[in-house]
């Protein structure tokens, strides 16, 4: 496995697509969960590159093994062959070089653009910043943190409630009053 470190990378050149899960038997399988929609194109983007936790390298994977198992994937990486390898790999995010994503539609938006997005209402109140973004099976919720940082604000990423999205310069304004909240 090559090592990419953070110095090589632009902040934005590796998309988290994926996620390694809790291991999975004993023979080096664990569980891979897709952060792409439909979750299947995961498989469509290479080469793969995991991060161990946040400060470490971004490193290329040169083998995967996989298959589906119920609601998510289970995958060998890099020849994992126990189970105590594979658990050193849980919680590793895995990542794809962001040209080899193509750019979303109009009306569509990757979470990571999303993530750090100031965010208003529609009267011109600062709610905060997305910090992260949430699957409930019904729609995507925006996590807000509001900027006292005391307190975060979760708000349905649907029609109903947001307003316009501009993801270049980072600005969301959302059908939000701060009472709600």
């Amino acid at each position: 496995m090559s090592a990419i470190s953070a110095n090589q990378l632009s902040k934005d050149a590796i998309v988290v697509v994926g996620k390694l899960g809790r291991p999975y038997g004993v023979r080096g399988w664990q569980v891979l969960h897709s952060f792409t929609e439909p979750g299947e194109n995961l498989f469509s983007y290479s080469p793969w590159f995991l991060q161990i936790s946040t400060d470490a390298a971004w490193v290329e994977v040169d083998d995967c093994n996989s298959k589906p198992h119920k609601e998510a994937y289970i995958a060998q990486i890099n020849g994992t062959q126990d189970r105590d390898e594979a658990q050193r790999l849980t919680g590793a995010l895995v990542g794809v070089r962001r040209e080899a994503i193509p750019e979303p539609d109009n009306d569509e938006f990757f979470w990571h653009d999303l993530i750090g997005s100031r965010v208003t209402n529609q009267q011109g109140e600062n709610l905060g910043v997305v910090r992260e973004m949430m699957e409930t099976g019904a729609h995507a919720v925006l996590c807000i943190n509001c900027d006292d940082e005391k307190r975060t604000i979760l708000v349905p990423f649907t029609s109903q409630y947001i307003q316009s999205v501009d993801a270049k310069a980072k600005q969301l304004v959302v059908n939000w009053q701060l009472e709600w909240s």
